[in-house]
């Protein structure tokens, strides 16, 4: 009998991950996108903002580039990052579109060395009279040590998600959190999108690494078989995170597919 076991994984492990979050915007027709990027490659760590509308044309502006929150890990030391808490102002100026694409600091930083690496930006554009017209928030993550995998089981007709980690070696006051996040995405035989879940938080876990290791089981379901010509993409996204200091220690994320 021939085996669909989809193992369709996509472990974390080595893997540069960009994580993007979006505050209110500051009028509802204006799109702004703050960005960072940690490259492994290039030991380098690069930011931006960018804005469709919503500003007038040829305008000046300034845009506030802070270092909200950072943390690096390696197998003896861990510590939040020396750039922690310091501010780089930029000017900018919108085309005549109204459209604005403003650089924000660039570093480097020895994040190969590293098993793992976090930063968060808070980009705040201002103009000439210092009103806020916009702020976002963008972070990235580099993890050698978090490995996420989400198996679609054809066979068995389940779906199971599951987070394991190495070389956790900070002292813990407490048992880690680990964040399970979820979403999906079904698709016809065309390629168009049917329907789909938004992601969302499905569940939170505590570990204690033991000897700088830990595995969990995020969850095992039972699905029915999908309509025929219908695929499903299944997407899990795990944070892991001391509750004792607020720091994120580990992110992943994996992905499978299930067609009819």
């Amino acid at each position: 009998m021939k085996n669909f076991r989809l193992a369709a994984v996509l472990a974390a492990t080595g893997l540069l991950i960009p994580l993007l979050a979006t505050a209110p915007a500051a009028a509802a027709t204006t799109k702004f996108h703050a960005w960072i990027t940690c490259d492994p490659a290039t030991n380098a760590i690069r930011t931006g903002i960018t804005g469709v509308g919503g500003v007038a044309a040829n305008w000046p502006v300034t845009v506030d580039f802070k270092v909200e929150s950072g943390y690096s890990a390696t197998a003896t030391t861990s510590a939040r990052i020396p750039a922690f808490g310091t501010t780089t102002t930029v000017a900018g100026k919108s085309d005549a579109n109204g459209d604005l694409t403003v650089a924000g600091y660039q570093r480097s930083f020895p994040i190969s060395s590293n098993l793992f690496y976090t930063e968060k930006v808070v980009a705040t554009v201002k103009n000439l009279s210092g009103d806020v017209l916009a702020e976002r928030s963008a972070s990235c993550a580099y993890d050698t040590r978090t490995t996420v995998t989400l198996t679609c089981d054809r066979d068995a007709k389940t779906v199971t998600a599951r987070a394991e980690g190495v070389q956790y070696n900070e002292p813990q006051q407490q048992a880690m959190e680990l964040k399970y996040e979820y979403g999906s995405v079904a698709k016809s035989s065309t390629g168009e999108p049917v329907f789909g879940t938004a992601r969302y938080l499905r569940t939170t876990h505590y570990q204690s690494a033991v000897n700088g290791s830990f595995s969990d089981l995020g969850w095992t379901d039972t699905v029915p078989e999908l309509q025929p010509g219908i695929s499903l993409e299944r997407t899990v996204w795990v944070t892991v995170r001391s509750p004792h200091t607020g720091r994120t220690l580990g992110f992943g994320t994996a992905t499978c597919v299930w067609a009819s």
